[in-house]
């Protein structure tokens, strides 16, 4: 018994552990867009169905004595394939980020996390054969708590002491003694079953699973992993993505399982009123909670209402577990349900929705589905059942509606929504357009023609790289600029200037051409090179940029790779030896400047802080800029900031710099 639990415990840990480590090892390849996560979680749930598919096959197709030596044959592979698990993630081309990601995932892990995924029901599955009078179902939620454990142990344990390198050794270290503690289990099984007792048939010994059953399974399934994801999606889109946002949903789904599964302590006269106030609580946090309020009450709203909705969803999927000679069909359908609802969020919703409307969507779903759940049992019940669920699918439809007010323009690919909206600008201004990603502005311009050349939002000349940008100069200048949104700054140029602009998101790039005059007003030449910029930038021969300017810290898909040791190597290669880097690092919720300046300093670069108020005049919400030179190139800073941890390739934690 020992063995077959180590085993499920052990697995587990792993298999949750490997989840948010190779996420974060991928983040900077694809931009450090909040959707890496999603795609991830695509990949990890479809495993999961595979390696289910495996064990089940395994499990009614082969003698006992037989599945312990074809499991023991495939941990003895995953085992040779473990050196892939810590090899560099390769650069991505022109194709599908998407399928990018799922094929580095499938070449990095793919052999180690399919034994993993099989594990749970197929050693609950021995555990069965070996020990009927004991219940195979509190392995499950066993697993559950190792899980959990992973997912605690990676953000806020191991990130922020460890470099991902020292990680992924833990992590081999681990995965060894998971595999030996399988092939342990499979010689227990070999010792204790004759070579001659049959698989075990699932029609044999009591009724076979009906379709009904297992469409509800796959239902209950779907609706919790869509939850997930959307849920996630929301927080890494409002905040940023990092590992403790993808951690804490994760950990607290999980922990549904465990309630739900560990004994029968589900009741649906107390699960679907929970299931009510968790869906409400998000309604409410979705319609009115500001974005500067995300951090804090978003986050832990968000997170427990996802928590007590996964109650509801989960313990009805408990409820209707079968016996345990059905385990393994019931595991299929649990994956399949949950790589259904994965799929549905990160891939299917991209290509059917131009706005980001899934959560809503499924909030609602969920509410009438609660609903049916709730209905007969008293006038009273169904009253206030149906007047929340009629709250629910109201907050999807004011959603939807406020993402269609005011919009010019709007579409969305990998890297998110763009919206471009049409408003009234500040007293006697006229109109103003503005490019949004999210609830983040990416930049504004005035509509007429006397008003359309003054940069606005964090673009203003009072701001750091405005000071910097409206200085005379001897003779004509190359400027850099990482991240390009509607385009302001190539107000700057003057004649003989070049503007280079580097844009990792080609939807941006097509807006800002077609929707804003920035870039065709600019007396510069203006150039635009679509890829990432650190990618593009290793590329290219030396710049000799006068001033290289990233903007790219704003939005909720902050990418750590631009504000390393060394990406500031690979700036410093491209600037003059006067030149001026200049970071924008305006964010609700990260306070980045700590990690300029700790650069600036290990580089011995002088460093300014230039933070600037809000200004209605220029739509601007207040701008902080950082210019770091290796001579007095840059002003004199209007503020100080601490320094703060250095961030490199492998070692860099946003838990380090939460505000």
């Amino acid at each position: 018994m020992g063995f077959l639990a180590a085993g499920v415990v052990g697995s587990a840990f792993c298999l949750f552990l490997i989840q948010p480590m190779m996420a974060k090892r991928l983040l900077p390849v694809f931009g450090g867009s909040a959707s890496v996560w999603a795609v991830c979680l695509v990949f990890y749930q479809s495993m999961l169905l595979l390696g289910y598919l495996y064990a089940h096959g395994v499990a009614r197709r082969l003698p006992l004595r037989a599945q312990a030596a074809v499991h023991a044959g495939l941990s003895l592979l995953a085992l040779l394939a473990l050196p892939g698990v810590g090899a560099p993630p390769m650069e991505v081309g022109s194709g599908s980020p998407a399928a990018g990601i799922v094929v580095q995932l499938a070449l990095a892990i793919g052999l180690p996390y399919l034994m993993l995924s099989a594990t749970s029901p197929l050693l609950q599955h021995w555990y069965a054969q070996l020990y009927p009078a004991r219940q195979a179902y509190r392995l499950f939620a066993w697993s559950n708590l190792s899980c959990v454990a992973a997912l605690l142990a990676f953000p806020f344990w191991l990130e922020p002491r460890w470099d991902w390198g020292q990680i992924a050794r833990l992590w081999k270290g681990a995965f060894v003694a998971a595999a030996v503690f399988h092939l342990l289990s499979a010689a227990l099984v070999w010792k204790r079953r004759p070579a001659g007792i049959k698989p075990v048939s699932e029609g044999r010994g009591g009724s076979p699973v009906h379709g009904r059953s297992v469409a509800l399974w796959l239902y209950w399934a779907f609706l919790g992993s869509g939850l997930l994801v959307s849920v996630t999606d929301h927080l890494c889109l409002v905040v940023a993505p990092f590992p403790m946002l993808w951690v804490l949903p994760l950990l607290l789904y999980l922990l549904s399982f465990v309630v739900t599964f560990e004994s029968d302590r589900y009741r649906r006269w107390w699960g679907v009123p929970t299931g009510f106030a968790g869906l409400l609580a998000m309604g409410w946090a979705l319609t009115y909670l500001a974005p500067a309020r995300m951090l804090g009450p978003g986050v832990a709203i968000f997170s427990l209402g996802l928590f007590a909705v996964c109650l509801m969803v989960h313990g009805e999927l408990a409820a209707m577990r079968p016996p345990e000679r059905h385990l393994t069909s019931f595991y299929i359908a649990m994956a399949a349900g949950g790589a259904m609802g994965s799929v549905f969020v990160a891939l299917i919703t991209p290509l059917v929705f131009r706005q980001m409307i899934e959560l809503p969507l499924l909030l609602g779903l969920t509410a009438v589905t609660a609903l049916f759940l709730a209905y007969g049992r008293s006038v009273y019940i169904d009253a206030l059942a149906a007047v929340a669920t009629v709250a629910m699918v109201a907050v999807a439809g004011a959603n939807w509606l406020a993402l269609q007010s005011q919009v010019v323009a709007v579409d969305r690919n990998f890297y998110g929504s763009m919206r471009v909206t049409e408003t009234s600008g500040p007293a006697g201004s006229g109109r103003l357009r503005t490019m949004v990603h999210g609830s983040v502005n990416h930049g504004s311009q005035f509509l007429d023609k006397e008003r359309r050349h003054i940069p606005l939002t964090y673009y203003t000349p009072h701001t750091g790289v405005g000071q910097l940008l409206s200085r005379q100069s001897a003779g004509p200048r190359r400027v850099g600029l990482v991240g390009l949104g509607a385009g302001a700054l190539a107000s700057y140029g003057r004649p003989g200037d070049v503007f280079c602009f580097y844009e990792l998101n080609p939807l941006v790039v097509r807006l800002a051409k077609t929707h804003f005059s920035y870039l065709s007003d600019s007396p510069a030449q203006v150039e635009v090179v679509l890829g990432d910029a650190r990618v593009m930038l290793s590329r290219q021969p030396d710049q000799r940029f006068d001033v290289l300017a990233v903007d790219a810290f704003t939005g909720d898909s902050v990418p750590v790779h631009l504000l390393t040791r060394e990406a500031m190597a690979v700036y410093s290669r491209h600037l003059k030896p006067e030149g001026v880097l200049a970071l924008h690092l305006s964010n609700l919720h990260l306070e980045l400047t700590q990690v300029a300046v700790a650069l600036g300093r290990e580089m011995n670069w002088m460093s300014s802080v230039i933070a600037t108020p809000a200004d209605n005049r220029f739509d601007s919400a207040g701008a902080v800029w950082v210019l770091m030179s290796r001579s007095q190139s840059a002003p004199a800073p209007s503020t100080r900031a601490v320094s703060g941890p250095v961030w490199t390739d492998e070692h860099s934690s946003l838990l380090q710099v939460l505000r």
